[in-house]
């Protein structure tokens, strides 16, 4: 029988851990990203729908009704 090299095995274990954690990490990047574009375009559509609700209240003028 081949004797078990431990050291190695226990290097190969670490690389696939670090490759792993890798994966992990660029797919919550990923995923935040997605989050954060959502969530600026979610907060860009509600800043477009106040200021649109506020416009009227700042085009109003008292003089257009009364002629001299």
């Amino acid at each position: 029988m081949n004797p078990i090299d431990i050291v190695r095995i226990e290097q190969e274990a670490r690389q696939l851990r670090a490759k792993e954690l890798q994966r992990i990490e660029g797919l919550i990047a990923a995923r935040l990203g997605l989050y954060g574009r959502l969530l600026a375009a979610t907060a860009l559509s509600a800043l477009a729908a106040i200021g649109e609700s506020l416009r009227p209240l700042f085009s109003w003028n008292p003089k257009t009704g009364h002629s001299s």
